[in-house]
């Protein structure tokens, strides 16, 4: 703060003796605000966050195998770092549990074929074969798998290509090969990673599913921490196969209510984000008034990554007043790493609490005598 120079001091002096009480409180807050203001002009700009230097996306192939890879879904779900899984049909099949719990803690599935066979070495029948069988065998282990593959080895030809092409899938290879199925303790592995990053994109290629996938998985901890030192932020692959994250598209799912109960509104994805996404829901006043027969909502509704889907529940208030049904709608807005449906608003209907309990009897009951009717 500045020190007040001897003729401000002298001036608050002469002000005390001369002058009223009201008019010597002014002239004190004036001169604090002369004092005051240069030392707040001073104090510094909040810090702005910095941009990542690159993007390093995480794979891993191979799996699912008991043990490792759930080792591997927790160290990355408790260092909050996204990632994507080529999985094998046949260990998928074996291990479904495993697939759901991969996809369930907000990991991204891929397709790396049936048996891991040199693509090369197949037809294009049997290239589009080992592909569509993998898939279903995902889908029946209750997964979401994405359109992106990784063929075996990174090897392809004109024909698979073609064959990846019309089974509808993206190929994904990598531009960091860690080696671990090679050669390399858990601290070499982490050091071969780190010292392959280059600002821009980076694919990193890693094993859960070979012999030495234990040590490969020790040097996950150590990338993470040593590429977030250097600036680097983590993603998952877009549906191009690039880092980045999937953008699904929302719709929007209503259920009708009945007075003093509530209705529902569930924002539904067509497919998984591999991080929390986000949407607004609002409700507006139709026949039923908002504020009264139901709150004035705007929040936030948040998917989290590794599910489709998020539900709202809105409270209806009860009048004990016999009425007709009434409407209300929902909206959404202010998609966070979505988009929304072209559809973006519903209908929602309020049943009158005593309507929805009355039970309309057929008439009076017919009476019978032994012989015919009284």
């Amino acid at each position: 703060m500045t020190v007040p120079g001897r003729r401000t001091v002298h001036a608050v002096r002469v002000l005390l003796r001369r002058t009223p009480l009201l008019l010597v409180t002014l002239a004190l807050a004036c001169v604090l605000s002369v004092l005051v203001a240069p030392a707040q002009a001073a104090a510094p700009a909040p810090a702005k966050k910095r941009g990542c230097k690159g993007q390093v996306a995480l794979t891993f192939d191979d799996g699912p195998v008991r043990g490792t890879t759930h080792r591997l879904v927790r160290l990355l779900r408790s260092k909050h770092v996204p990632a994507t899984f080529f999985v094998v049909g046949q260990r998928v099949e074996a291990l479904p549990g495993a697939v759901r719990e991969i996809e369930r803690s907000g990991f991204l599935v891929g397709n790396h074929t049936w048996a891991h066979q040199d693509m090369r070495t197949l037809s294009y029948d049997q290239a589009l074969r080992t592909l569509r069988t993998t898939h279903r065998a995902l889908l029946r282990a209750g997964a979401h798998p994405t359109r992106l593959m990784r063929p075996p080895y990174g090897a392809t030809n004109p024909t698979i290509r073609r064959a990846i092409r019309d089974a509808g899938f993206v190929p994904v290879l990598w531009t960091t090969d860690s080696l671990d199925w090679k050669s390399g303790t858990s601290e070499q592995i982490a050091a071969r990673i780190l010292g392959s990053l280059r600002p821009g994109a980076n694919i990193v290629l890693q094993h859960d599913g070979v012999n030495r996938s234990p040590i490969s998985v020790g040097a996950v901890a150590q990338v993470v921490q040593g590429a977030r030192r250097r600036g680097y932020c983590f993603t998952a692959l877009d549906e191009k196969g690039r880092p980045g994250f999937p953008t699904p598209t929302a719709t929007l799912v209503t259920r009708d209510g009945v007075e003093g109960g509530s209705a529902v509104v569930r924002v539904r994805l067509d497919r998984l984000a591999g991080r929390d996404t986000a949407v607004v829901v609002e409700t507006h006043s139709g026949t039923a008034t908002v504020g009264s027969d139901l709150p004035r909502l705007s929040t936030r509704v948040v998917v989290p990554a590794g599910r489709r889907s998020a539900k709202l529940r809105i409270p209806l208030t009860s009048d004990g007043v016999l009425e007709p049904a009434e409407t209300f709608t929902v909206r959404l807005r202010s998609p966070e790493g979505l988009r929304l449906d072209d559809v973006r608003s519903a209908a929602v209907t309020i049943t009158d609490a005593a309507a929805a309990g009355r039970v309309v009897l057929p008439g009076p009951p017919i009476l019978l005598k032994r012989g015919g009717v009284l």
